[in-house]
């Protein structure tokens, strides 16, 4: 491929010996005889141009001024300076408004060719480079935009698989239909309430959905029994937390919802099931989804009796809140109205 290179200078004869020169060594040459025609060239043909050979000393635009412009818009275009001017300090400043290059005339063929193709080279490498990042970037955004779809796609998917166990859950009791939606739906307010990160948030929506789940294997009898149950009917329903533990165990997406599943019947009074734990020995995503099952239960008719009016039910959790309840959660689900969702 051909390099197109500008050639830049108000001495006519200095503008045809590069033309000369560098058309013989295979370069496409255009010259300029000042700033105003240089500038007209880089908007016209501002792709073409793989280099710019640049007078610093000329009328009008500077050398050095039509460098600084060249490097604000057109950055990717390498610039050699000439200069008539042998001191150091002339060569530094171009250097440092962004020159590839500087030589002093008069150039002798030799220097002038290595240079240009020492600067095309590197200039051609640093433009591989900027190519390869930029396809790497790419690159990346596209599998990050997989990934986050993925991700999107397996939560959907783990959530409707949430929702079928909770559905197969209550299709055994249609008393308790609709439950652990409405306890999630409370959970998930106190926890964003509390400003919880939504990994939590998001814990905590899924164990409230299976909260329950060891009940698929107590009998139908129990759970839609229509009078009080027995001690020994009751010690049975007390077995559904470490049951529903023991269904999801093998289950890898469910297994940070094992504590809200097992743990939910705690109190903070020590006085709840499986393991009598007590104040902070339970986990905050469980005290919250206990509070919303108590609430929802409370809230909600059963075989053996009748909803209780939300004043009521409000009433019994304020009874039990530092006993059963933590009482900086039931003073939050009070204060912000929660129990109105």
């Amino acid at each position: 491929m051909t390099r197109h290179i500008v050639a830049t200078d108000d001495d006519p004869a200095i503008r045809k010996i590069l033309q000369i020169m560098l058309t013989k060594e295979g370069y496409q040459v255009t010259s300029c005889q000042n700033g105003n025609e240089l500038i007209s060239e880089l908007a016209t043909e501002e792709t073409t141009i793989d280099l710019i050979l640049l007078d610093i000393k000329m009328p009008g635009f500077s050398g050095l001024d039509l460098l600084a412009m060249i490097k604000r818009s057109h950055p990717h275009i390498p610039v050699i300076m000439l200069t008539a001017f042998s001191d150091l300090d002339t060569g530094m400043k171009a250097m440092r408004l962004g020159a590839s290059d500087y030589l002093t005339k008069p150039v002798r063929r030799e220097t002038l060719v290595t240079c240009i193709r020492r600067v095309l080279a590197a200039s051609e490498t640093q433009q591989e480079e900027v190519e390869e990042k930029s396809f790497y970037l790419n690159q990346q955004k596209d599998l990050e935009k997989k990934l986050h779809t993925a991700l999107q796609t397996l939560n959907n998917t783990t959530f409707a698989t949430l929702e079928a166990f909770s559905e197969t859950i209550e299709q055994k009791d249609a008393y308790t239909k609709g439950h652990c939606s409405r306890v999630r739906t409370i959970a998930v307010s106190i926890a964003k309430a509390l400003n919880l990160p939504h990994s939590n948030v998001m814990i905590i929506e899924g164990g409230s959905l299976l909260h329950d789940i060891g009940k698929i294997g107590i009998p139908e009898t129990i759970l839609n029994k229509n009078s009080s149950l027995t001690k020994e009917e009751y010690d049975i329903i007390k077995t559904h937390p470490e049951a529903g533990e023991r269904i999801i165990r093998s289950i890898e997406m469910f297994q940070p919802y094992r504590p809200i599943i097992r743990s939910h019947h705690e109190r903070i009074d020590g006085k709840g099931y499986p393991d009598g734990l007590k104040g902070d020995e339970i986990p905050l995503d469980v005290k919250i989804v206990s509070l919303a099952d108590a609430f929802d239960a409370m809230t909600s008719s059963r075989a053996y009796r009748s909803a209780l009016p939300t004043e009521l039910a409000v009433e019994e959790i304020k009874l039990f809140s530092g006993t059963q309840f933590d009482p900086d959660l039931v003073n939050l689900f009070i204060d912000k109205e929660l129990f109105l969702l």
